[in-house]
């Protein structure tokens, strides 16, 4: 018996005027929640004293006239006037005399009518771990529950994780997406494999001391994978070519390295090129330099600087070089294989760079957590151990060789 199909229908195309319109009315609807929980808390405690007022007055008049009289007297009293007042009743009179006698002042406050226990769907476990996530690293409610499913911990959506955010106080940025053009046309461009494009920059930071360090990073394109984050006290030509050919020898040699206009990567001088531009022009990889003033043309460098910056750098202090570079590099272990990246499907940079699946379950392979990773509490944790990239060859090394000589004798 043959049934008829249904006809397969386009989804609804949604324009930027439609998420951003979105995104405010998501944002308005934060702030009337948070105004009418700020003006509840307000109406309870003008209830509670007025309460004490009411009580206090009733007791006085006890001593003077008889119980009939103090309570006729205190209606009479505390009558309403104004829309804003509360009622007032013979029975809530004495009734909050006796309290007020039993248990003390305190108990005239307003009670809560919610249930004594909620049941929430999401375990507290999940919540526990997600409050953690949140203060240790600062991370979005759609990371946060991407990296719950595929860790197997829990399965949640990312509005359920910033209404978690509501319920337990964390704060939350409120903003409205703002559109910017300049009047360009930006295009987001990707590579099809692994080593077509690498992407250089340089980072700069201080030690504890006040000592200015740079960082210079290498990330592939295809796969956000860093190549390197090298730390050192000077941004000079020779030692960016150091780093570069040492990530050559261990990940193999790219088509194209895109930088911006810095002196240690491009000359100032017309026909001529810095030992870094030699470095590439001798191996035949094709320097892309991007255009002054337009950083978003080494868009996939900026962002892993920014992301280095927010999860490792900042409200952090290193006291020497040697410390910093042990910083960097368990970081770069952990971004490479156990971070899930989200231009990535929610994968690690590791699994799309090398074409092999890294299994993750639990908190294992998150820097910080390793008390909570370790106890059975929070539950089973498990990581395969990170992805060795495997070194060139000793025929490719010796290519090379005219190159690293020079540097290493500027490090000796």
């Amino acid at each position: 018996m043959n049934r008829s199909r249904r006809p397969k229908r386009r989804k609804s195309k949604v324009s930027k005027g439609q998420t951003y319109s979105g995104r405010r009315r998501a944002d308005r609807g934060r702030r009337a929640r948070r105004r009418a929980r700020t003006e509840r808390r307000r109406r309870e405690h003008r209830q509670f004293k007025f309460r004490v007022k009411v009580v206090r007055y009733y007791r006085k008049l006890r001593k003077q006239v008889s119980e009939k009289r103090a309570v006729e007297l205190t209606l009479a009293r505390w009558q309403p006037t104004e829309p804003w007042h509360f009622p007032l009743c013979a029975g809530s009179i004495r009734q909050w005399h006796r309290t007020a006698k039993r248990e003390g002042f305190a108990a005239l406050r307003p009670k809560s009518k919610r249930p004594h226990t909620i049941h929430y769907q999401v375990p507290t476990v999940v919540v526990g771990i997600i409050f953690t996530l949140r203060r240790l690293f600062g991370w979005g409610g759609h990371r946060i529950a991407a990296e719950l499913k595929g860790r197997e911990i829990g399965q949640v959506s990312g509005r359920t994780v910033y209404k978690i955010f509501d319920r337990l106080g964390l704060p939350v940025k409120v903003y409205a997406l703002k559109g910017r053009s300049d009047g360009i046309a930006y295009r987001r461009y990707e590579k099809d494999r692994p080593n077509a494009q690498w992407h250089i920059d340089l980072k700069h930071t201080t030690l504890s001391d006040g000592t200015k360090v740079y960082i210079c990073i290498i990330i592939d394109d295809y796969s956000r994978y860093a190549l390197a984050a090298v730390a050192g006290t000077s941004a000079t030509t020779r030692w960016v070519t150091q780093v570069a050919q040492k990530a050559i020898l261990r990940c193999g040699r790219p088509d194209e390295m895109v930088s911006d206009n810095g002196r240690e990567f491009v000359s100032v001088w017309e026909d001529s090129l810095t030992k870094f531009g030699q470095l590439l022009a001798e191996y035949g990889i094709e320097h892309r330099k991007c255009a002054p003033y337009y950083p978003q043309g080494n868009g996939k460098a900026e962002a892993f600087i920014k992301t280095l910056d927010r999860e490792l750098l900042t409200g952090r202090t290193f006291d020497t070089l040697e410390e910093l570079q042990m910083a960097l590099d368990r970081y770069l272990t952990y971004y490479n294989n156990y971070r899930r990246h989200s231009a990535l499907d929610w994968q690690p940079p590791a699994s799309r760079y090398t074409g092999r699946a890294i299994t993750i379950r639990g908190l294992a392979g998150i820097p910080g957590i390793e008390p909570m990773a370790t106890d059975p509490h929070w539950g089973e944790s498990y990581c395969d151990p990170p992805i060795q990239i495997t070194p060139l060859t000793a025929q490719n090394a010796r290519a090379l060789s005219v190159w690293i000589e020079p540097a290493q004798e500027a490090t000796g």
